[in-house]
């Protein structure tokens, strides 16, 4: 994950939640989970879920909301997650793997909305910033 690209899907993420009037946490992880760019919302909190969201999008290379259906009959499972996963994870939709030619090279996790509008802020900001990438790795 480069940095000045991790940087404008930060930009994007919050321009998106501006659109739709909300003030966002943005954070992008490289593919192992590694922090790499982050832009505060309004809360304390917000740094510290959105990159939790990006760090299990990038594990699973999935929508974090996908993979809550996909263990819906699991719980324990996912809650295992929090602490498996080195630096931990938020188990909420808003997280989105980043694809460039069908190789996950990190994830955009959002944060400052309901779990929908997070999930939503996520999904059109990766879209918007990979229109020339694979923004899915099924594609």
């Amino acid at each position: 994950m480069d940095t000045d690209f991790a940087l404008a899907l930060v930009a994007a993420a919050r321009a998106i939640g501006t659109e739709r009037g909300l003030t966002v946490t943005a954070a992008v992880v490289d593919a192992s989970g590694h922090p790499v760019a982050l832009a505060r919302g309004k809360n304390w909190h917000g740094p510290y879920i959105a990159f939790g969201k990006a760090r299990l999008s990038a594990a699973f290379r999935k929508p974090t909301g996908e993979l809550l259906q996909q263990w819906a009959d699991r719980p324990l499972f996912a809650q295992s997650l929090t602490e498996v996963i080195p630096g931990g994870v938020t188990l909420n939709p808003g997280g989105w793997p980043v694809f460039d030619d069908h190789s996950c090279i990190g994830a955009l996790g959002v944060g400052g909305g309901s779990p929908d509008e997070d999930d939503l802020v996520a999904r059109l900001a990766v879209e918007a910033m990979c229109a020339d990438k694979t923004a899915n790795g099924n594609t």
